[in-house]
């Protein structure tokens, strides 16, 4: 088990290599959020070189299989929001969308590279039709070879992680136990 928390911000080396962004796309009718808790470098000269990595977990840290992952650019393809979503994805609407391995976690390698300082040309969000996502762009790989990973952590309405319940059951025997 994983206790993640959302960041807020992207940290300050990827935002000033890449020229990345984080958007946070709430919706209220949605059945719940995947947050960005996680970003780092990739190793160059590793199996992780050239990619945008993405790995998406549950309220508790454990993978989640089979969920749709958009890696949107300029020439992917166009896709159509069926009427069963409930948030509305960034623009433009083309993506090639491949779903998470039973690891939880896809990958995209990466072709050229981003200029350093510059913006890459990578929009990354999760594109399941119940729940909204956060948002990271300007993504890419940077001419020494180095790509990103990224975790997304599902953030169910009414769902409470299992590390909350234990930390509130600790607190209800430390009370007692006080007594």
């Amino acid at each position: 088990m994983m206790n993640y928390a959302p960041l807020n911000v992207l940290p300050t080396d990827i935002q000033q290599d890449w020229m990345a962004g984080l958007q946070r796309q709430v919706s209220q009718q949605a059945q719940g959020h995947f947050y960005l808790v996680n970003i780092r470098r990739t190793k160059p000269k590793s199996f992780e070189e050239q990619r945008v990595i993405v790995l998406v977990v549950d309220e508790n840290g454990f993978p989640i299989p089979n969920v749709p992952v958009a890696f949107s650019y300029s020439t992917a393809d166009q896709y159509v929001l069926t009427p069963d979503f409930l948030w509305t994805p960034p623009p433009p609407p083309r993506a090639f969308i491949v779903p998470t391995a039973g690891s939880g976690q896809i990958d995209q390698i990466q072709g050229s590279g981003v200029k350093q300082g510059q913006p890459g040309g990578i929009t990354v969000y999760l594109f399941a039709p119940e729940y909204s996502s956060d948002v990271v762009t300007g993504l890419g790989m940077l001419a020494d070879h180095t790509g990103l990973h990224l975790t997304f952590q599902l953030r169910r309405n009414g769902v409470t992680p299992l590390m909350d319940r234990i930390a509130s059951l600790e607190a209800r025997v430390a009370a007692l136990e006080a007594k």
